[in-house]
């Protein structure tokens, strides 16, 4: 049991931090590749990170442009209502000044015999 003991016990303070000795201890020595793996970690959940936010800014700035779109399309689709009515026709042909008039007679069908 007292080679259990021969080990030097480490005190971490923040003076060993500062003045570097941290870097020559038997535990940072012995958990290096552990440390690196964390620490790779930690970039990969960074990087992550970044590119998620990134995503959501741009799926937040589509989704904008769709409701742009869609008010534009709504607004646009009520002014060619607006132009299609009956009304509204014969008020544009009387301004053009084409000479055309509105039919006295209804329409009629027309028949074809096939022979």
């Amino acid at each position: 049991m007292p080679e259990k003991n021969n080990r030097k016990r480490y005190r971490i303070s923040l003076r060993t931090i500062l003045n570097g000795r941290i870097l020559e201890s038997d535990w940072l020595r012995r958990n290096r590749l552990l440390i690196f793996v964390v620490v790779v970690m930690l970039l990969v959940n960074i990087s992550i990170r970044y590119k998620s936010e990134k995503t959501i800014r741009h799926i937040t700035a589509l989704q904008d442009s769709l409701k742009e779109l869609r008010s534009e399309s709504v607004s646009v689709a009520a002014e060619l209502m607006k132009m299609s009515r009956p009304s509204e026709v014969m008020d544009r042909i009387e301004k053009s000044n084409l000479g055309l008039e509105v039919s006295k007679e209804p329409p009629r069908r027309l028949y074809v015999d096939k022979e």
